[in-house]
């Protein structure tokens, strides 16, 4: 037997005037003033209604938009940034809505299903990042090691004989190292 769901008077509503209740919960119009719009419109709908719609309502936009500030911020912080981060950023706010819809009480098994299976899809593409930032760690590795090995040959070769130019060499190298990490 299917669970009792809620059903909400103003998604009841036809289209166009639920889209204006929630542009108007948006715009931070009082509960009140959006039950007589609706009175005008001639849907009669107690402002109580309307407020436990606009919790659930403004809750769930809200985290959707805190989400995409997160991902947006990420992405802005450092264009240098590794492209796993954004990935992480955009499966976070991902799980994040699959969540959402999870928990809607007006969604039926076959939907919960699917959302399922998706939930699986982000937990391996979460591992494949993983696997990218470990995989790079490894690399940034060879690269340091690579230019240690460099530093310490320019600095028995020349250092002795040509300090200034062993100094400059070794300022080269570390320039070069910090370029290709960031890579």
């Amino acid at each position: 037997m299917e669970p009792n769901r809620s059903h909400s008077k103003v998604d009841k509503l036809p289209p166009e005037l639920k889209k204006e209740v929630e542009k108007r919960l948006l715009c931070g119009e009082t509960y009140e003033d959006i039950s007589g719009y609706l009175k005008a419109a001639g849907e009669d709908i107690h402002y109580s209604s309307i407020g436990r719609y606009g919790k659930k309502f403004l809750k769930r936009f809200e985290s959707v938009r805190i989400a995409k500030e997160f991902a947006k911020l990420l992405a802005e912080d450092n264009a240098d940034r590794p492209a796993t981060e954004l990935h992480e950023a955009n499966n976070l706010l991902a799980s994040q809505l699959v969540m959402e819809a999870l928990v809607d009480d007006q969604m039926d098994a076959e939907e919960r299903g699917k959302i399922a299976k998706s939930i699986a899809s982000l937990q391996r593409a979460q591992v494949s990042n993983e696997k990218l930032k470990l995989q790079a760690r490894k690399e940034r590795g060879a690269v340091h090691a690579a230019m240690e090995m460099l530093k310490d040959k320019v600095f028995a070769e020349i250092a002795e004989s040509h300090p200034d130019i062993a100094d400059a060499l070794m300022q080269l190298a570390d320039e070069t190292e910090r370029e290709m990490q960031k890579a």
